[in-house]
C-alpha cells in the first residue's frame, strides 16, 4: 500500500559518494520520507516492478553525482578493506588490532580473510557474516524479533512499574497485537508505524539496550487513546543513508525475482509470532533491486586466525544466530555469548563480556571456557547451547 509513494519519494533522491564507502545525502528530504515506507513490501510482480523502478532512479543518482566518477562501482566490502590495507601500510605497522562491531564485523571478517598476515587481535561484536542467504538472514530476524518482544514482555512480569505488570504472561504482546489492529481504523496512527516505534525501540534505547519500559508504557497509553509514543520520528539517521551504496555492494542478490523474494518473504511471516514481521534482509533487496554492478558472492570466509566473536542472546539488531554461523567459519575462535538484551556489547561498560572483550584486544589470548547466568564463553571447535529462554534471564546487562 506505500508502494505508489516510495516511488515517488525515490525519484527526489540525490545522493553523491565522495569516497569509497563515504558519502551524503543531498535531499535529506528523501531521507526523511523514504523510512516511512521502510518496511513495506510488494505483494504482487507489479509492485516489485514499481520497487526496480526507484531503485533504479536512486542509483542513476548515485552514478551520476559520483566523484570521482565510476567510484560508486568500487564501495564493497571487498574493496574497502584494500583501503584499510594501504593505511596499515602507510602507518609501518606489522599488524592491526581491529573491534568490529555490527557491520564493521563483515568488514574485519574481510580483512582476515583477505590478509591473515596482518591480523593482530580481532574482535567480532554482534556479528554480520557472509554468505548468509536471503532467507537464512530474514528468518534469523523474525526470530530475533519474536524473543525481542517476549523480552519485553518478560520485563514487565518482572518490573512492578510496567503497566502490565499484574497481568498474566504474553499480556504485552496482546496489548501490542491489540494496538496494531487498532491502528488500522485509525487515521492518526499507522499499523506499519506502530510496529516500526516498537522494533526500534526494542533494538536500542538510550542507554544502549533496549527500552522496555517506553514500550510498555506507549502501548498502555495508546490502548487509553493517547498515541504520542507512536508519533516520534523513526526517520532514517545519515549512518543509514551512508550505508545503503555499500551494502548494495555487499548483500544484494544476483538476479533475484519477485517470486523468489515473495517466497522469503512468505516463509518468514509464518514464522513471525512477534507482528513486527519486519527483516532488513528483505528491505535492502528492495532498495537495491537495480543495482547495476557486480555482486559479491555468497561464500564463506574461512578465517584461520584467532579471533573473538561476542553476541547477546537477545540482540534484535545483528541475530544471535549470526555470530553462532559466522562463527564456525572460524575455526579457531572463540565465541562469548552475553545473556542479556541490546545490539552490540562492547559499549556497555558494566556488561560480563566487556572485561573478555579488553583483555582480548589487549593480549590476544582468548577467556577460558565458562558458564554462568550472565555470560558463556566457548572455545574454538565448541558447540553453542541452544538460546536462552527469553523469560528465565534475569535483567542486567
Amino acid at each position: 500500500m506505500y508502494v505508489g509513494r516510495i516511488a515517488r519519494t525515490l525519484s527526489t533522491c540525490r545522493w553523491t559518494c565522495s569516497k569509497r564507502s563515504l558519502a551524503h545525502s543531498q535531499s535529506y528530504y528523501y531521507a526523511q520520507l523514504i523510512s516511512a515506507d521502510r518496511f513495506s513490501s510488494p505483494t504482487t510482480p507489479n509492485e516489485y516492478a514499481v520497487f526496480q523502478e526507484a531503485s533504479a532512479i536512486v542509483v542513476q543518482s548515485w552514478i551520476d553525482l559520483s566523484s570521482p566518477p565510476g567510484i560508486i562501482a568500487h564501495v564493497s566490502t571487498r574493496e574497502v578493506v584494500n583501503d584499510y590495507e594501504m593505511v596499515r601500510k602507510a602507518l609501518g605497522y606489522a599488524k592491526i588490532n581491529f573491534l568490529g562491531a555490527s557491520y564493521g564485523s563483515f568488514r574485519a571478517q574481510q580483512y582476515a580473510f583477505n590478509f591473515p598476515d596482518q591480523v593482530g587481535h580481532f574482535v567480532l561484536d554482534a556479528v554480520t557474516p557472509h554468505a548468509l542467504s536471503l532467507s537464512d538472514s530474514a528468518l534469523d530476524s523474525i526470530a530475533a524479533s519474536n524473543r525481542a518482544l517476549e523480552r519485553a514482555d518478560a520485563y514487565c512480569q518482572s518490573d512492578v512499574q510496567c503497566p502490565f505488570h499484574t497481568q498474566e504472561r504474553g499480556s504485552l504482546i496482546k496489548a501490542f497485537h491489540t494496538l496494531v489492529r487498532i491502528a488500522e481504523n485509525v487515521s492518526s496512527l499507522e499499523s506499519l508505524g506502530v510496529r516500526q516505534t516498537v522494533s526500534a525501540a526494542l533494538l536500542e534505547g538510550p542507554s544502549g539496550l533496549p527500552d522496555f519500559m517506553a514500550i510498555s508504557l506507549g502501548l498502555h497509553d495508546a490502548l487509553s487513546g493517547n498515541f504520542s509514543f507512536f508519533e516520534s520520528s523513526t526517520s532514517l539517521t545519515v549512518a543509514d543513508v551512508v550505508a545503503m551504496p555499500l551494502e548494495c555492494s555487499d548483500q544484494s542478490e544476483s538476479g533475484l525475482t519477485f517470486e523468489s523474494f515473495n517466497l522469503s518473504l512468505a516463509e518468514g511471516l509464518r514464522h513471525d509470532t512477534s507482528g513486527i514481521g519486519m527483516a532488513f534482509a528483505w528491505q535492502i533487496q528492495l532498495w537495491c533491486s537495480a543495482w547495476p554492478y557486480s555482486f559479491s558472492e555468497k561464500t564463506p570466509l574461512l578465517v584461520q586466525k584467532s579471533m573473538l566473536l561476542v553476541t547477546s542472546d537477545f540482540d534484535d539488531g545483528s541475530p544471535t544466530e549470526w555470530t553462532t554461523f559466522g562463527w564456525r567459519q572460524a575455526p579457531n575462535s572463540g565465541l562469548v555469548v552475553r545473556h542479556g538484551d541490546g545490539h552490540v556489547s562492547f559499549n556497555l561498560a558494566d556488561a560480563p563480556s566487556n572485561n573478555l572483550t579488553k583483555s582480548f584486544l589487549r593480549t590476544g589470548i582468548l577467556p577460558s571456557t565458562s558458564d554462568d547466568i550472565s555470560v558463556t564463553v566457548y572455545p574454538p571447535g565448541g558447540v553453542r547451547e541452544p538460546i536462552s529462554d527469553p523469560y528465565q534471564v534475569p535483567f542486567r546487562v
